[in-house]
């Protein structure tokens, strides 16, 4: 094998900015840095420590901070980790020289430690990853994305699974390296690593499979707004390696009949955010068409996120490969580069056991509190707080559901602000709720006349201002009243109707004696714009206290079979 390289195993270690005794850099055994594209990088240093001299005086201690480099002997280094230490572990064997082991993350670390609930308006995920990565003092490498949200939570999430969960939508790398938050489409004609099989190259273990490629992926939502579906379609992967195959995977998978992936629980609001993560899942699809693992001698400057550029394999083989992790070892052995290449895929065991897709879900219900009810498109949506998630946030306009609703239809009857609601998500999606209805609480009671009965023998509904409408099973009639005191009685066990007004003026319409009985305690006047007709099956009586006046502007008539005037 050929060791001729422009990068030798010396290894520059950094606390603080300085560089470690060499006293010290001697005693180090075995160095690992994991890099990751999909997760934080990590570095472990396992030492000796005879009398314990670095446990108890350092200069390794936790929080401080550590470079680890590689330098061919001149003024050219490669960085492989900027990074904080987060434990100190010594191991006391039984008949061995003590030892510790020093381990740390990049500062993507300090993106999980905390979890978050906030709403971010009018924003792009550009934007969200520049706001993000401005919070913890790292400089932001974002591509631009277009689409703009009207709103979006952070629901109980740490700033980087939910960054990570915003990159999977639209097929964008997240990450940390040299203390720069990437938030990137995966590079497509950077600079390639160059490594030859039987030179640089150790190893490189290939699989090209047809398991999971497709011909299309379809996205399916719906537009509330239109009232029709959104589809969004791809047919064009993007993470195929660059290499002299014939025919890419999802030509290959053409062979075996059309297969076409349908995506219908990802909640989408447009038509531009459907074709974005129809062409993520395309994307990811296609790197799984090859996958590999290869092992490099001397060639640190292997990073995640990198092309390589692998030579020496056959036409098929040879190319420009994505690496999705590598592991940069330096041991008694010599130094070495685990690479895999992976696609848009973890290769965590987790990820192969569940096929999990990385989206916060929120199965089932939770209460809500209505913080506003002036719905701008007059749609009756309202927006809620969740009290027992954070006070400070209140979710997008959630649509209210309603019996019978429809076109110009169903019952309506919207939330006031500071309602107690029950709230149901789109999909488990925390940004997509909905309100199933409101309900009563130890500060809500009940409306009066259900307070007052037996109360599963009363249904009503009962405004704000107490107009109300009762059902009673128990007594067999309906109740409709308003606040001022006017009434409906619909009375199934008397068979009777009763008007009633909030003075004591009655309309009563009475099916036993088939009586309709009228009762003023004024005037009563009956007006007609046209004709009016007074008639009766057999007698008609008409009685005045007082005077009694007939009178017509036209001829008056008055006819009977006999006429008596008294």
């Amino acid at each position: 094998m050929s060791k001729k390289t422009s990068l030798s195993t010396e290894l520059i270690i950094k606390i603080d900015g300085t560089k470690i005794q060499d006293s010290v850099r001697s005693q180090v055994v075995e160095t690992t840095v994991d890099q990751h594209v999909f997760m934080p990088d990590m570095f472990t240093l396992r030492m000796k420590d005879e009398k314990l001299q670095i446990l108890d005086n350092g200069p390794f201690d936790l929080t401080k901070e550590i470079e680890i480099a590689a330098s061919d002997g001149g003024s050219k280094r490669t960085v492989l980790i900027k990074g904080e230490i987060s434990s100190l572990e010594p191991y006391f064997g039984e008949g061995m020289t003590p030892e510790l082991i020093v381990r740390g993350y990049d500062k993507s670390h300090r993106l999980f430690r905390e979890t978050k609930s906030r709403a971010f308006l009018n924003k792009k995920d550009s934007q969200l990853a520049e706001e993000i990565a401005g919070e913890i003092d790292l400089s932001p490498e974002v591509d631009a994305t277009s689409t703009v949200y009207d709103h979006i939570f952070q629901s109980n999430q740490s700033n980087l699974e939910f960054l990570m969960e915003r990159a999977w939508r639209i097929g964008y790398e997240c990450f940390v390296d040299d203390g720069k938050l990437y938030f990137r489409k995966p590079p497509d004609n950077a600079t390639a690593v160059s490594l030859r099989w039987g030179h640089e190259l150790i190893s490189f273990k290939p699989r090209m499979t047809l398991a999971e490629q497709v011909d299309e992926v379809v996205v399916k939502g719906w537009d509330i707004d239109k009232q029709e579906a959104i589809v969004g379609k791809s047919d064009d992967g993007q993470l195929y390696p660059k290499i002299d195959e014939s025919r890419n995977g999802k030509d290959w998978a053409s062979s075996f009949g059309q297969g076409k992936l349908v995506i219908v629980d990802q909640p989408v609001v447009s038509q531009a955010e459907a074709d974005a993560l129809a062409q993520a899942r395309m994307n990811e699809r296609s790197g799984t068409f090859i996958q590999a693992e290869g092992i490099a001698y001397r060639r640190p400057d292997i990073k995640a996120g990198q092309m390589v550029d692998l030579a020496l394999l056959g036409s098929r083989f040879s190319g420009k490969y994505l690496v999705t992790n590598a592991t940069h070892v330096y041991s008694p052995e010599g130094f070495r580069t685990y690479f895999s290449v992976r696609g848009a895929r973890t290769g965590s065991l987790a990820e192969r056991v569940r096929d999990k897709k990385p989206l916060m879900r929120w199965p089932g219900v939770v209460t809500a509190v209505v913080t506003n009810a002036c719905d701008p498109n007059n749609w009756g949506r309202v927006k809620v707080k969740f009290p027992w998630l954070t006070d400070d946030a209140e979710s997008d306009w959630a649509r209210v559901i309603g019996a019978g609703g429809g076109p110009n239809a169903g019952f309506c009857a919207i939330p006031h602000v500071e309602d107690e609601v029950l709230v149901a998500f789109e999909h488990g999606d925390f940004s997509r709720p909905f309100v199933l209805g409101g309900m009563w609480n130890g500060q809500h009671n009940l409306p009066p006349v259900v307070g007052d009965a037996e109360q599963p023998l009363v249904s009503t509904w009962c405004s704000r201002n107490d107009h109300y409408i009762a059902i009673h099973e128990d007594h067999n009639k309906v109740e409709i009243k308003t606040a001022g005191g006017h009434a409906i009685n619909l009375d199934d066990n008397n068979n009777t109707i009763e008007i009633k007004s909030s003075s004591g003026l009655t309309v009563t319409m009475d099916s036993n004696s088939n009586k309709i009985i009228i009762n003023s305690g004024g005037d009563v006047e009956i007006k007609s714009s046209a004709n009016m007709k007074l008639e009766s099956g057999t007698n008609m009586y008409i009685k005045a206290g007082g005077t009694l006046n007939l009178e017509a502007s036209g001829t008056a008539n008055l006819k009977g079979a006999m006429v008596n005037l008294n």
